[in-house]
């Protein structure tokens, strides 16, 4: 996610009516900034800082006039051409600029973004954050077109643009306090059963899990095999353990605990999507962060979605940082008669220690 979410800057700027005397200097200050911009695209100077061009996204919805919304998405599409010392912020600008200004002709342009990618771009899943908020953000707004770009997205080629899309697609009726329509409902819980990628399933879930509608055990009375790899040390050290789909997450955590055989006095978290950075979108938290949900011990292993082959990760000992990656290398249909879940059932090398060791 991008550091602060966009679609709450949003909400928070359209709540708020500027003065006409405000509005007047936002509009004057945006439209310098894109005319400043263009000048740079006609004659792009690699010694340039974009930085120094002074894009801004301090704009009220509604306020930039059609022309110029147009105009900034031209502007975008040639800055993504042209790069620059400093585009990355100049892009960040720019979006925010278009999507602040809540234009429903700028759907289009919103599906176009979901498809700019190019090797080495490191911004490309910013962009994809920003076009989907941004359809997410007409859509809260009564938008009709953008809710069914929203759904058309979900079904996008690219897994991470389908979960995105899914993510702010539920965001439309949790900020917006909408009621779930039956037909919209039965989507989400395809979605949830019937993907092929983790992120798609797990965020069409949690949407059905807030609006307390019955969530999907994948493998009723079966087993979930997971490879655990010490981050540190993955060619030296694994374990595999078994869960039923009916334990949790934080019966995994006891699990790889007793698997290690350290001392579990510490907190934990898991990352679904294999990412520590990310604190907001598929983060579980230890039953003692009781400020921090969602939960392990109310995340049910078959409810989450998981698929074979899918990777996550587990830290444990916010100090030491022990970070731990999780492999689902098998799911089977049923668990095996007169044995007793969790068990670990493969292993290599030696755990390694859980405190550091001084020498006297």
């Amino acid at each position: 996610m991008p550091d602060l979410d966009p679609l709450e800057r949003w909400g928070y700027r359209g709540g708020h009516t500027p003065s006409p005397e405000l509005s007047a200097a936002r509009l004057r200050m945006a439209q310098e900034a894109l005319h400043k911009l263009e000048t740079y695209l006609r004659r792009p100077n690699k010694k340039t800082d974009l930085y120094e061009v002074g894009a801004v996204d301090d704009v009220t919805p509604g306020l930039l006039p059609p022309a110029d919304v147009a105009r900034a998405e031209r502007l975008y599409r040639q800055l993504y051409e042209t790069g620059g010392n400093g585009s990355t912020y100049a892009q960040d600008s720019v979006l925010s600029l278009i999507a602040g200004s809540r234009y429903p002709a700028s759907i289009p342009f919103w599906l176009e973004s979901l498809d700019l990618s190019r090797p080495r771009d490191s911004f490309t899943a910013r962009r994809r954050h920003w076009a989907l908020a941004a359809l997410a953000y007409l859509s809260i707004n009564a938008n009709h077109e953008a809710e069914i770009a929203l759904a058309q997205s979900a079904q996008h080629a690219n897994p991470d643009v389908r979960a995105l899309a899914v993510y702010y697609w539920s965001r439309v009726y949790t900020d917006s306090g909408r009621k779930l329509p039956r037909a919209t409902a039965k989507v989400f819980r395809s979605i949830a059963v019937k993907d092929t990628a983790f992120g798609p399933r797990f965020q069409a879930r949690q949407l059905l899990r807030q609006r307390e509608l019955a969530v999907p055990n994948d493998q009723p009375g079966g087993v979930y095999a997971f490879q655990v790899y010490f981050r540190r040390a993955k060619s030296v050290f694994s374990r595999t353990v078994e869960l039923q789909a009916e334990q949790t997450l934080d019966d995994l955590h006891r699990a790889i605990q007793r698997a290690l055989e350290w001392d579990s006095d510490h907190l934990y978290s898991f990352f679904l999507n294999n990412d520590e950075r990310d604190d907001k979108l598929y983060r579980f938290s230890c039953p003692y962060e009781e400020d921090r949900p969602p939960w392990t011990h109310e995340a049910v292993l078959g409810e989450l979605g998981l698929v074979r082959r899918h990777k996550f990760l587990y830290l444990f000992d916010y100090g030491d940082s022990h970070l731990f990656e999780l492999d689902v290398v098998a799911i089977q249909e049923k668990a095996l008669s007169k044995v007793q879940y969790p068990r670990v059932t493969d292993g290599k090398g030696e755990a390694p220690p859980q405190y550091p060791r001084y020498d006297e």
